[in-house]
């Protein structure tokens, strides 16, 4: 007997959209209530949530309010800032270093 496998089912812009606004709309807990009313999978949403932008942490976690949403996305933001400025730091006090050595 051949192994036949289930073909996935395709999702059109229009359904994903409507999923994705009863996620927010449900708030805590939202995302596993659409994949009991849905039957998308978990993973499924959380691709489609990282594609649109959405936090990787909600996707994960199911959401939270709007405000939260942006707040976490704000602060995500600063924090890379801030990795990167302190990597320039470390850049320019390296050239500091090598440029204060010439000198001796």
């Amino acid at each position: 007997m051949a192994n036949a496998k289930k073909k996935a089912k395709r999702y059109s812009a229009a359904e994903r959209k409507e999923i994705l606004k009863f996620i927010e709309a449900q708030g805590r807990g939202g995302q596993t209530k659409a994949v009991e009313k849905y039957g998308v999978t978990a993973a499924t949403i959380a691709s489609w949530r990282k594609k649109s932008g959405a936090s990787p942490v909600a996707a994960v976690r199911g959401g939270g309010t709007s405000k939260e949403l942006q707040a976490v996305e704000e602060l995500a933001r600063i924090i890379k800032e801030i990795t990167a400025t302190e990597a320039q730091l470390d850049k320019l006090k390296a050239d500091y270093k090598k440029a204060k050595a010439k000198l001796k």
